[in-house]
């Protein structure tokens, strides 16, 4: 009964094996070096793989993480308003979705405004330029009037976002989005 309860699988090999020892993981000398080879190289690897990331990293400029930023933000904003229609013509059913802005990005004051940034067809974003009077009227619906004429009124404002605040958002809405996908 005893040999039953110390037979284990190999950590390296797959075989079976007696174990005669509380902390054996593998059959023999040959799987204990080869399994000491491959941890040691992983541990390399991994190394080498931060410090090619922290390498990239110190490289990445502040427009940089401002593109990074707006992929998440975007996803978010999708993901967001997933169970809603298109913003300006109401289409459920459509091949491409779009984070549209009301408020066009290049005014950098609510280009990442949640209220600023909706759900919006291909069709609607890109060949109708925004489609905003129904966007505006839709937007009125869901954020109420008093929030969409602050955004309009305030457009002109100017924000600059520093790189570890973009970081700190970046982190944040991933952490958003993953919340909203489960």
């Amino acid at each position: 009964m005893t040999a039953k309860l110390n037979k284990r699988k190999c950590k390296q090999c797959g075989n079976e094996f007696q174990k005669l020892s509380p902390l054996q993981s593998v059959c023999g000398i040959t799987c204990s070096i080869n399994r000491t080879y491959d941890l040691n190289l992983k541990k390399k690897e991994k190394a080498v793989n931060d410090k090619v990331k922290d390498m990239k990293e110190s490289l990445m400029k502040r427009s940089d993480y401002v593109k990074l930023f707006q992929i998440v933000f975007n996803s978010y904003i999708r993901q967001r308003d997933k169970d809603l229609p298109c913003v300006s013509c109401g289409r459920f059913k459509v091949d491409e979705w779009h984070a549209g802005h009301y408020i066009a990005s290049t005014y950098q004051y609510h280009r990442f405004n949640p209220n600023n940034v909706h759900k919006q067809c291909n069709q609607c974003n890109t060949h109708f330029r925004g489609n905003l009077i129904p966007y505006r009227i839709e937007l009125i619906k869901r954020i109420g009037l008093e929030e969409v004429e602050y955004i309009e009124n305030t457009r002109h404002m100017m924000l600059e976002i520093t790189i570890p605040e973009l970081k700190q958002l970046i982190i944040e809405y991933k952490f958003k989005l993953k919340n909203l996908k489960q």
